[in-house]
């Protein structure tokens, strides 16, 4: 079985249920299914672009702030092209925490060119810093190599939907007063599925922006950054099973003691069995179903919805705390 650890913290006045100490799935699951060809291809379309790049601006999920960010782009795009990392969505992180560590951590390995958005909202001073970073990385290369320019063109990367396109259409809409959007914007990933035309954003001086596909990492390989991905919702769901989403979020709010759970699922205590837990949830919660069971309908309860409550607990907002990478960096 392949398995993975996190670090136990136990944060509540809830009886510690039993905890499983690692967390495992079937040996039949295939992690290929989350890397579909096409990334290969666009991947392979997005270095040929690269000449034409003066920078490269990567969008990433500030809930895994660590988790499932693309070493093929470093290797492959950042060594190259300046670069600064855009963590959107620092609405569902608690910022007094997280922001620090989060920056600490990358300016250790390196990274210091990090700005904070929130796409969705297009809030006014966050996508200026992603202008005003821009520009001034733009304009340092600009010396560095000596040359005249009367154009600049940025290429935005990283993992699916997490909000690249949305950070085109608001910084075009920042700096030319465009309402309209440029790009397709979707909220499942795989909206955008090849490397677009350039789109202008910027007059003075003109800055052309190039979208690009969600490319996954192909070597991710350990439970924890695939389950991760998965109930943040930034793979197909078509790629994984839900039940395993499941089971991976009660199984980390349970080692890192967020039992939040329990009251807003209306569930008598912490479990650290899915199967219990989705019981309970179905009892409830009056979650049922008909299903032919031999030759006639029978009332069920719907595991189904019992799972997808539970995932969108995370996926709306409910817990109390949505940063997935937590004992990552503290």
């Amino acid at each position: 079985m392949m398995k993975c650890i996190i670090g136990i913290r136990r944060l509540s006045s809830y009886v510690q249920p039993k905890l499983r100490e690692t967390f495992e799935l079937p040996n039949g699951f295939d992690y290929r299914t989350w890397f579909p060809m096409h990334m290969s291809v666009q991947l392979s379309k997005m270095e040929g672009k690269l000449r034409s790049v003066d920078m490269i601006i990567e969008v990433h999920d500030a809930r895994i702030p660590i988790t499932g960010r693309n070493k093929e782009f470093y290797d492959k795009l950042y060594a190259i092209r300046p670069h600064m990392l855009v963590l959107n969505k620092m609405d569902l992180i608690d910022m007094k925490t997280y922001k620090e560590p989060i920056e600490e951590y990358y300016k250790n390995i390196g990274i210091n060119n990090i700005v904070w958005t929130d796409c969705k909202r297009r809030l006014g001073k966050a996508i200026s810093d992603v202008k005003s970073n821009m520009l001034d990385l733009l304009r340092s290369e600009h010396r560095f190599n000596r040359s005249v320019k009367t154009e600049y063109q940025v290429m935005v990367v990283g993992i699916p939907n997490v909000g690249k396109s949305s950070l085109i259409n608001s910084l075009r809409s920042n700096t030319m007063g465009v309402k309209h959007n440029a790009v397709i914007e979707g909220a499942r990933p795989g909206v955008t599925v090849r490397v677009q035309n350039r789109v202008k954003i910027m007059d003075k001086p003109k800055v052309y922006i190039l979208d690009t596909p969600g490319v996954l990492n192909p070597k991710v390989k350990d439970i924890e950054s695939s389950m991760k991905l998965g109930i943040c919702g930034l793979i197909l769901e078509s790629a994984t099973n839900t039940k395993y989403l499941a089971d991976y979020l009660l199984y980390y709010l349970n080692r890192t003691g967020d039992y939040s759970y329990i009251d807003l699922l209306n569930i008598s205590e912490p479990s650290d069995n899915i199967n219990e837990v989705l019981l309970q949830i179905c009892k409830a919660n009056d979650l049922k179903k008909n299903m032919m069971v031999g030759k006639g309908y029978q009332l069920l309860w719907d595991q189904e919805k019992a799972i997808n409550k539970f995932i969108n607990l995370y996926r709306k907002h409910k817990l109390a705390d949505h940063c997935l990478d937590k004992e990552l960096l503290f």
